[in-house]
């Protein structure tokens, strides 16, 4: 019984253990980091629309690649054949690499949403900043009889809607937010 426990334990580890790669090729963890790299570099070079330009970032990024990952050019070229022939694993990096991917788009999002937020907070104090300085200063006009009061009054709410309608004006525009700041004038 024991000897059954001890072949069933040395089985699992045998097949729990990935592959490794031959002699010269680089191993699928550092290949699908190389990989997640190249392609955010493909990514960008493709928003450059002179293409010497592009060739020349470009070459410039891959070169920093190789260096960071400790390779080259053609041990890359090498290993990419490699795994190129032995789709299962080259299918499991590219799960790996476009999970990375779906996080990194959600985190960019959010990042903007953020920005987004905080330029509608800053355009809002703006508004209302402006929005109690012209009703201040329509009050300082004011005369102190009544018909001037209900002018006085008219004024402001006019100034009151105006500030409003430019923040939910600017709240719609960045439809992204999902928490909104400062709703109306106070």
């Amino acid at each position: 019984m024991k000897r059954l426990v001890w072949v069933l334990v040395v089985l699992f580890f045998i097949a729990g253990c990935k592959p490794k790669a031959p002699q010269g090729i680089i191993e699928s963890e550092k290949m699908e980091q190389i990989l997640y790299d190249i392609h955010l570099v493909d990514g960008y070079i493709s928003t450059i629309y002179i293409q010497d330009s592009a060739r020349k970032v470009g070459a410039a990024y891959y070169k920093g690649i190789y260096k960071k990952y400790d390779t080259d050019s053609v041990q890359y070229a090498k290993s990419l054949n490699y795994y190129n022939n032995n789709p299962d694993q080259l299918q499991e990096m590219y799960k790996a690499i476009s999970k990375k991917l779906d996080n990194q788009k959600v985190s960019l999002k959010k990042a903007d949403s953020l920005m987004l937020r905080n330029t509608f907070v800053k355009d809002s104090i703006k508004i209302i900043k402006k929005y109690k300085a012209d009703s201040l200063l329509i009050r300082k006009k004011m005369k102190p009889d009544s018909a001037s009061k209900a002018t006085t009054e008219i004024q402001i709410k006019k100034k009151k809607a105006q500030a409003d309608s430019l923040i939910n004006t600017k709240r719609n525009y960045s439809g992204a937010l999902q928490t909104v700041a400062p709703t109306a004038v106070q």
